[in-house]
């Protein structure tokens, strides 16, 4: 069961890293650009990579 929850994590996760912001525009959300918020702590981050470092950092 650890595989198939591990697997799916890294699909959602997937898609929120690639299809997130095509998806909010095609229904009519505005999403910034260059700006990215934690969704646990709603942290803003300029760059992804920094969002990603955070996400690994603390929220393990």
């Amino acid at each position: 069961m650890p595989v198939v929850r591990r697997t799916w994590r890294r699909l959602v996760h997937t898609y929120h890293r690639l299809c997130a912001r095509d998806d909010a525009v095609t229904h009519g959300f505005t999403v910034p650009s260059g700006v990215w918020s934690c969704d646990r702590c709603r942290e803003p981050h300029l760059e992804l990579s920094s969002l990603l470092r955070h996400v690994r950092t603390e929220h393990p």
